[in-house]
């Protein structure tokens, strides 16, 4: 017979509590922005790395040679989870992601520094893979740790809203990386880029880690963390306690990020390479419309929040998912129209990407709140790291392949039902999940819209 995870005593919404979760929602808006510019900005620079690490007869097979060391990267993040996640069940939430900011930077930093194919031969591709695959592990552990840090600093109050935060660090960052990248080619030029220009991205992170490191110094572990360590009773073996005890409620919230990330990976990184190699637009006009348009749909990030708070995880869900396969096809005809119309084609495409994108982000919050809320504080971290990564290999690393091989093969429309086949497993997941959770019959504050308690029952304990 399954029974609910007992909730913590919620916390005192004094103005303490409120200044530390805003410090802890801005630390781990600023770890995710760096995770995902480090990440991004090797998606808009394959176009000019592909040449110069993976030679080949045409440039086609070049860039998804590139596209496919774009999926290592997300292969090495279920390791990273497992090990920060353990890491940060055992030793605290702030020390792990001290590490993790600290790798992923260093990691990008070298990349900016690697030697070519025509430098040194075969090993420049192979350490362009080992320097993906670090990146990767030490993001395993970043945003399901900043999700718990948040989770467990809030109060158990406005989760939504301070979930959010992290998906808007990784929406910024993923919207300065092409910015970064336009702005180089209008002052370098094509030609510079792919002979030196392509390094600038990456080095610039080195100074943004730095900052980011010393604003998480200010920032204490969560009170449930200090409280069990101070009870002595932190898990000796938080990952096999958590495989063994909650792999269920893991696997479901994978599941649910599979579906985020999916939509994400047709939406952003599939559509600057759809972009440039299929339809031929001039690299600067995909860079700054990428850009705007993410700006413009990181606005979904706060009202997905708000939606969460005020009417629950399944709406939001529901609201997220349904609106992006309901644009999705009209976005993937109207970009089209870029590459041979005028301002009113890319004003009307650009429209639609940033609704597309906006839908999209409604959807995350709800399934960070859902990630942490289903596991119990003593292996959170390690639970809600594995299952945010497993379903980000699935959903982020396969997703830009499998659009670029589906759209060579069947056409632009075959990449739209990705996110149509993602949307429906949303939905259908978390109406599944929501249904199953208990429903108590006097609603208030720790309880959501939908009557979903803040706690999900886990049905393997």
């Amino acid at each position: 017979m399954s029974k609910a995870i007992p909730t913590p005593p919620v916390l005192s919404d004094s103005a303490g509590v409120r200044a530390n979760a805003a410090r802890v929602g801005i630390a781990s808006m600023l770890g995710t922005f760096i995770e995902f510019y480090d990440f991004t900005c090797y998606g808009f620079l394959i176009v000019y790395m592909a040449p110069l690490f993976f030679p080949a007869g045409d440039r086609a097979t070049g860039v998804l040679t590139s596209l496919g060391v774009y999926g290592v990267g997300y292969l090495a993040r279920p390791l990273g989870a497992l090990f920060f996640g353990r890491f940060g069940d055992r030793h605290g939430r702030r020390a792990a992601l001290l590490v993790t900011v600290i790798g992923m930077g260093g990691a990008t930093t070298v990349m900016g520094l690697l030697p070519t194919y025509g430098t040194a031969g075969v090993a420049a591709p192979v350490l362009l893979v080992v320097v993906r695959m670090v990146q990767g592990f030490c993001a395993g552990g970043e945003i399901g740790g900043a999700a718990t840090l948040v989770s467990e600093s809030d109060g158990g109050r406005r989760r939504g809203r301070f979930q959010a935060l992290i998906p808007l660090g990784s929406s910024l960052g993923v919207a300065v990386a092409p910015a970064v990248v336009a702005i180089l080619v209008t002052v370098l030029g094509s030609g510079e880029m792919e002979h030196w220009g392509w390094r600038v991205p990456p080095l610039l992170s080195a100074a943004m880690t730095l900052a980011v490191v010393l604003y998480r110094l200010r920032v204490e572990d969560s009170p449930e963390f200090r409280s069990l360590a101070a009870a002595e009773s932190i898990e000796r073996s938080p990952v096999l306690a958590a495989l063994r005890g909650h792999w269920r409620m893991i696997t479901v919230a994978a599941v649910l990020n599979m579906v985020v990330t999916m939509m994400l990976g047709v939406l952003v990184n599939y559509m600057s390479v759809y972009l440039l190699s299929v339809l031929g637009v001039p690299a600067m006009r995909v860079y700054w419309l990428s850009a705007a348009c993410l700006f413009l749909g990181a606005s979904g990030f706060l009202v997905g929040g708000w939606w969460t708070d005020r009417f629950g995880r399944r709406s939001a869900m529901l609201l997220g998912c349904g609106g992006s396969a309901a644009l999705v096809f009209p976005l993937l005809y109207g970009m089209r129209g870029v590459a041979s119309g005028g301002a009113w084609a890319l004003v009307g495409a650009g429209a639609l990407y940033a609704l597309s994108l906006a839908f999209s982000y409604a959807a995350a919050p709800a399934m960070y709140v859902t990630l942490t809320q289903a596991f119990p504080t003593r292996v959170r971290y390690t639970s809600a790291s594995f299952a945010y990564n497993a379903g980000a290999v699935a959903g982020g690393g396969l997703t830009p392949y499998l659009a670029a091989q589906l759209t060579q093969s069947a056409g632009p429309r075959a990449a739209g039902w990705l996110v149509v086949a993602a949307a429906a497993v949303g939905v259908t997941v978390m109406s599944l999940l929501t249904s199953r959770s208990p429903r108590p019959a006097v609603s208030g504050r720790g309880i959501d819209g939908d009557g979903m308690s803040n706690r999900i029952t886990d049905t393997d304990n």
